[in-house]
């Protein structure tokens, strides 16, 4: 399983992860985290191992994956040490989303609790599977569990009290 999100500063939100070097030219490929397509436009700004770069080049690849390229970054020397880096970009402004839908970064840290009332623990990590999404569930004993954001699975979102209710079908532990 990939590493979690870094603690990052408020105002801030993790949208992607280097993978490796692409060629020799400078090119990034890399693994969004994003669900807003807007993070990796030409002309926006990425922070990336504590420096912020443009955005010069952005490609979707098939897989989840892209290739992007930053000003100042532009040969295999510049980027051969970035690989595991994450991709880092304000957390605002987003687009408003419809009722009942979430960004990921607005998800990570919420605490997961039953509908019977128990205590899952924190929801330490949004995984983008391509059909849904799974929520990666962290308990105080360090115990994960994996949870798909499905209706019959996750019943409500609380932004305002910090908390996922769901409801536990059979196999899910």
């Amino acid at each position: 399983m990939p590493d979690a999100e870094p603690q990052l500063p408020d105002g801030a939100v993790a949208v992607g992860r280097i993978i490796r070097p692409h060629g020799s030219d400078g090119t990034l490929r890399v693994q969004p985290h994003s669900d807003n397509p807007a993070r990796f436009r030409v002309g926006g700004n990425l922070t990336v191992a504590g420096n912020i770069r443009a955005i010069s080049d952005f490609r979707p690849l098939p897989g989840g994956y892209a290739l992007l390229r930053l000003d100042g970054l532009e040969n295999l020397d510049a980027v051969r040490s970035l690989g595991g880096q994450w991709l880092v970009a304000p957390a605002e402004p987003a687009p408003d989303l419809p009722p009942g839908e979430y960004y990921h970064y607005q998800l990570v840290g919420l605490n997961v609790v039953t509908d019977e009332g128990e205590n899952l623990g924190t929801l330490r990590e949004v995984l983008i599977t391509g059909g849904n999404d799974v929520y990666v569930v962290a308990s105080d004993a360090g115990e994960e569990i994996l949870l798909p954001a499905v209706a019959h699975v996750v019943k409500d979102v609380d932004l305002s009290l910090g908390r996922v209710l769901v409801h536990l079908i059979d196999g899910l532990r």
